[in-house]
């Protein structure tokens, strides 16, 4: 495992190790020393995986606040996303910043993002897997979200949205609500 600054202060690229024969290819996925090699503080108290369909299905943007603010590996086990982190962060200093990149199955590549960054992600194909690794457990009353288009956080997203649930889309703005963005409009 490779690990690399994203834009993102704290989070991380993670280059997996892809050893390929003529029966496939085999990659280490996880490993507690490499992570703490990285300077990294985490460890993996839940697992989860989603399978979306749909070009243009989005998925986002989440997040668990505090006390159980969760850092979490994303992983594609199939297909291609857009995916998008945004950093929530008022102490930070790319706090308001986001960063977005494609991500595929076959890249060979995972992102570490620390406690405190919003989550998502739109299909890029018809169909993508992603596995997730969660430093938190789940806490129903502390999941929380913005909506893909919060003003405050100026989200680009490659296609137009074709499919997003309702809780996704009844996110309220971050203004007024989250320290550090300012005044609700409404």
């Amino acid at each position: 495992m490779k690990f690399e600054d994203l834009p993102i202060h704290g989070a991380k690229l993670v280059r997996l190790t892809v050893h390929r024969d003529e029966r496939g290819g085999f990659a280490r996925t996880w490993c507690a020393d490499s992570f703490r090699e990285a300077g990294i503080d985490f460890t993996p108290v839940q697992g989860n995986s989603s399978v979306t369909h749909g070009r243009g299905t989005l998925r986002g943007m989440h997040f668990q606040r505090a006390p159980q603010q969760d850092a979490k590996v994303v992983r594609l086990t199939s297909g291609r996303v857009h995916d998008v982190i945004a950093d929530l962060r008022p102490d930070s200093p790319t706090f308001r910043q986001s960063f977005a990149m494609e991500l595929s199955a076959e890249a060979g590549v995972m992102l570490y993002l620390p406690p405190g960054l919003a989550h998502g992600f739109q299909l890029l194909g018809e169909e993508a897997g992603v596995e997730y690794l969660m430093g938190a457990a789940y806490v129903p009353d502390l999941y929380d979200g913005c909506r893909f288009d919060d003003p405050t956080l100026g989200l680009a997203w490659p296609l137009p949205v074709e499919r997003i649930s309702p809780k996704d889309l009844s996110w309220p703005p971050l203004a007024g609500r989250m320290p550090g963005f300012g005044v609700s409009a409404g």
